[in-house]
């Protein structure tokens, strides 16, 4: 997964090469999943559900990935511990402890993380502690004055045997991200939020097969919202399950979770906003005590070899202002081998959540269940085959419907949710077909393709005639490859390539067509120097779009004119031109004589050549007013990430992002060392509708 490339390093990174996965804006780490918004998936850290994986826009994962073992997307039919979402989970789960040294460090230009983990009191007990730092706040203080961006994250484990059966452990992280920019000696803030998880748990292995564990979590969540205001909450919750056999066919699981959230916002002074701004304040950030709890049962029987019938049933109870609701959530699959190398898939299941803001903040939630639960009933069916020359084929059919499913943001201007209003963006029901074509033939190579032909509609209701979501891509293609060169050297590509939005008229109605297609490519080179065994360092260059590719992400529409595409960053081409010969010039002059990468949302891009010289010094360069002017332009005409995924309205008509983030400023040449790295080892339960993992080879 850490070398495929446009993943950064990054496992979490990696989920977006699954089918079903459709990005909002290409590079961001929010999706669309078989049709359900990003605020209808729920992201969990060992069963820990944290607001975000990602640090502020395209920045690295909040968890050291030298201490995840598995990630996991589960488009539909949770695993029963799972639930309260009605798009998808991505679970990310930490190794267990092997009572070994190990050791991990990345350098790269705007941060550096490291993590180690050694044994002790004779290999009973292990100690781990990481973390990243950033210090782009810095580099770009040097062009920019008043500019900050800064994010930072740390991660900690220790866990003891307590005897041959129990083990004891406690695990800790949390993710700080900030952004602002000062004008006129005032600060704007753009983006500042953190949180904050502790969680302790107890382990049994018993000798019947039988395992357990009982857990207690502590969490803290705080985001900014304007001037010195900030809305914030503490978790408190716990945890426990109980697995058993019941001969060789059946496995038995039960088990609880009990969360209570307390919520403490600073609302405005009532006289000096709109009273529907108050209104809106009180919904989202008024201070409250919500809790949420769930009870769950789950079966596996193999009556046959190969065969595989799960079963769950799982209900959860919210609460929040006074106001409660219960959600059901039955699920079931199968997997059953139809020949010696077919095998059939299907699963059913439902799926409740509460409402939800429309991309995960940390502490900004909806007050009082307004307008009651949200459902999702999804059905899939499909086969997994093993094809000649080692091909494996998995192609799946889903149709999800959505009940009471909403999205406050095209709301216009209003963040209302009542009784009776649903947003006209909010699907309906999404239907389609995902594929996932992987090879390996040995350790040297592995290949992956994967497509998604979907469609998301809204309305279909007696009173409102069936149409096209805003937010509907008809397919999204990937295809690429990993390949041991050997001497060290390891090369690794990716095409990706969707349709564009459907095209909007002056009305914020779809129709008429649709926006472009997008295609990008990322490549990913690396040299790996072997000190010793189980002890390397490497270099690696790494692009995210390289061929300068632009999203066309909405319309813009002029009274007396009409809408028009809209390109991302199309405003600041003069200024692209320039930021290609920083991008050479800072890549020419790093000490390892090597190209830079750089990350952003509208054209990352190797530089190839050098577009002028620098007559004294006779090899590439920028100078310093230069980069100054460029940087300066960047920011005063740049869109933000909170204003892209929020939107905002020209001429009174809805606009979605529009925006660059100032992080296509970031550059990176990542340097990795590493002492001893235990390795990612993706699991395939056999569920009908398994967990998606990126493809085998791919690590």
């Amino acid at each position: 997964m850490r070398v495929l490339p446009g993943a950064f390093g990054d496992p979490f990174r990696a989920i977006d090469v699954l089918p079903g996965v459709v990005p909002i804006v290409s590079g961001l780490p929010y999706f669309y999943i078989r049709g359900a918004p990003p605020s209808a998936v729920g992201y969990y850290i060992d069963e820990v559900r944290v607001p975000y994986l990602f640090h502020f826009g395209l920045g690295p994962g909040v968890v050291q990935p030298a201490l995840l073992e598995e990630v996991s997307l589960h488009p539909a039919a949770f695993p029963a511990r799972f639930g309260r979402f009605a798009g998808g989970i991505v679970a990310g789960q930490t190794r267990d402890p092997d009572g070994a040294l190990l050791g991990e460090a990345q350098i790269r230009l705007y941060d550096a993380g490291a993590y180690v983990e050694t044994p002790f009191a004779n290999g009973r007990a292990t100690v781990g502690i990481g973390g990243r730092y950033s210090y782009t706040a810095g580099l770009l203080s040097l062009f920019v004055p008043g500019l900050t961006i800064d994010y930072r994250d740390y991660n900690a484990r220790a866990s003891y045997q307590l005897d041959e059966r129990w083990r004891a452990s406690i695990l800790t992280f949390g993710s700080f991200d900030y952004a602002s920019q000062v004008e006129d000696g005032v600060e704007q803030v753009f983006f500042a939020s953190e949180f904050h998880r502790v969680d302790m748990r107890f382990d049994r292995r018993g000798a019947d097969g039988s395992t357990s564990r009982v857990a207690a979590t502590l969490g803290f969540d705080r985001s900014r919202l304007e001037g010195s205001r900030f809305a914030q909450s503490i978790l408190t919750g716990v945890r426990g399950r109980h697995g058993w056999p019941l001969g060789p066919k059946l496995d038995v699981e039960i088990g609880v979770d009990l969360q209570a959230e307390n919520y403490t916002g600073d609302l405005p002074n009532r006289y000096a906003v709109r009273p529907r701004d108050y209104e809106q304040a009180v919904t989202l950030f008024a201070p409250r005590v919500e809790t949420v709890s769930g009870a769950w049962a789950s079966a596996v029987y193999r009556p046959y070899p190969g065969w595989e019938i799960t079963g769950t049933l799982r209900g959860d109870a919210f609460t929040s202002a006074g106001k409660s609701a219960l959600g059901p959530s039955p699920r079931v699959s199968a997997r059953i081998p139809v020949a010696r190398k077919v095998a059939f898939l299907a699963a059913m299941g439902i799926a409740p959540q509460a409402p939800a803001f429309a991309i995960p903040v940390p502490a900004v939630g909806y007050r009082g269940l307004p307008g009651g639960l949200a459902f999702a009933y999804q059905k899939s069916a499909g086969a997994e085959l093993q094809l000649p020359l080692r091909f494996s084929l998995r192609a799946v059919g889903f149709h999800h419907s959505y009940f009471n499913l909403r999205d406050f943001s095209r709301n216009g201007e209003s963040m209302d949710l009542n009784d009776t209003q649903i947003a006209a963006s909010s699907p309906t029901q999404a239907y389609g077909l995902e594929t996932f074509l992987s090879r390996k033939l040995s350790e040297r190579f592995s290949a992956f393709s994967s497509f998604t032909l979907a469609r998301a509609e809204i309305g279909a209701t007696l009173t409102e005639p069936r149409s096209v979501s805003p937010f509907d891509r008809t397919y999204v293609f990937q295809i690429g490859g990993v390949a041991d060169l050997g001497r060290g050297w390891r090369a690794s590509t990716r095409l990706l390539t969707y349709g564009g939005w459907p095209k909007q008229s002056a009305d914020g109605l779809t129709g008429g067509g649709r926006l472009p297609a997008f295609y990008r490519i990322e490549a990913r080179l690396e040299k790996r120097w072997t000190l010793q065994k189980e002890r390397w360092i490497s270099l690696v260059l790494e692009g995210l779009n390289v061929t300068g590719s632009k999203d066309v992400i909405g319309t813009r529409c002029e009274e007396g004119v009409g809408c028009s595409a809209y390109r991302l960053a199309a405003e600041l081409s003069r200024e692209l031109a320039a930021l290609a010969e920083i991008r050479g010039a800072l890549g020419a002059n790093a000490s390892f004589r090597a190209r830079a990468r750089m990350r952003g949302m509208d054209g990352i891009h190797f530089v190839r050549s050098c577009r002028r010289r620098a007559p004294s010094e006779g090899r590439c360069g920028v100078s310093y007013r230069t980069l100054r002017r460029v940087t300066r332009r960047a920011v005063r005409d740049g869109r933000w990430l909170d204003r892209a995924l929020r939107g905002h309205r020209a001429d009174g008509v809805p606009q979605r992002g529009g925006g660059q983030l100032l992080l296509l400023l970031i550059l990176a040449l990542p340097v990795e060392c590493v002492e001893r790295r235990g390795p990612l080892r993706p699991r395939h339960s056999g569920r009908s509708d398994p967990p998606q993992h990126p493809p085998a080879g791919i690590r």
